[in-house]
Order: C-alpha cells, then sequence, then structure tokens
C-alpha cells in the first residue's frame, strides 16, 4: 500500500504505529479478549473466508484462523505497518498458514462480491467518515 495522503488516515496510522510496541501490554489485554470474544460467537464455519479489517496485531483475526482451519482463510487488513509486523510474528509463532496479514485501506479493497463468509470490525469502522457507506461496502464482500 501506499502511504496515506489522507490527513485522518496518516495521523492514524502514525499514531497506531507509535503505539504497536504497546499494543500486546497487559493493559490493552481487551484487544485480545474482545477479538477471541467476537470470533467465538460467529461460529465460523471450517473452511471458511474471513476478512478483518482495522486488524491490528491480529487479536481477531488470529482466532478467526484457528476456527476456520487450515483449509480456510483469514485476510487481516490494517492501516499500520507496525501493527501487521506484530501480527504476522504472532502467527508464525502459532504456526498459522491460513491467515495474511496485508496493508491497506479499509475503504479500498477491491474485493469482488461475495469474496468473505465473515466480515469483522472490532473497534475499526467508526474511523470511516461515511460508516453508512462503509458497511455496505463490507456486506457487498458477504
Amino acid at each position: 500500500m501506499d502511504q496515506p495522503t489522507d490527513p485522518a488516515k496518516l495521523k492514524a496510522q502514525t499514531a497506531y504505529n507509535a503505539a504497536a510496541g504497546h499494543f500486546d501490554d497487559e493493559p490493552l489485554a481487551f484487544w485480545a479478549r474482545i477479538g477471541t470474544w467476537t470470533i467465538d460467537r460467529l461460529a465460523l464455519p471450517t473452511g471458511g473466508a474471513v476478512l478483518d479489517v482495522g486488524c491490528g496485531t491480529g487479536a481477531s483475526a488470529i482466532p478467526a484462523a484457528m476456527a476456520v482451519g487450515a483449509a480456510g482463510r483469514v485476510v487481516g487488513i490494517d492501516l499500520s505497518d507496525r501493527l501487521l509486523d506484530r501480527a504476522r510474528i504472532k502467527a508464525v509463532q502459532l504456526g498459522l498458514s491460513n491467515v495474511e496479514f496485508r496493508q491497506a485501506d479499509m475503504e479500498n479493497l477491491g474485493y469482488p462480491d461475495d469474496s468473505f463468509d465473515a466480515v469483522v470490525s472490532v473497534f475499526s469502522v467508526f474511523f470511516v467518515p461515511d460508516m453508512t457507506k462503509q458497511v455496505a461496502e463490507l456486506w457487498r464482500m458477504l
């Protein structure tokens, strides 16, 4: 992904990159709790395809990859390259080969209709200026 030019996206990317080294510290453990809680409630199908927008360090994407199993696939999207680096390390440590972490803008993903069985956005969709438009775009990919 090219460097964001939108000032709000650049500000978010810069802030999350700066915080990346502490994202998994105990005071921020709610990311993992809420991510796991969300995935547990989705009852994802084995072999399913999941998109996680605003995936951070993988708090939802990694449990989703475990839930869909080796035959499934998970794509985690975030603006912050440093958060994505941490997510990739976690996935490797867990031996997960069915999850991909991509630096991208959730407003411009370009996936075709019906690409995923589930789309997850934990604490991220409210960053877009038009949530209604964004939810419609994510829904299109289901």
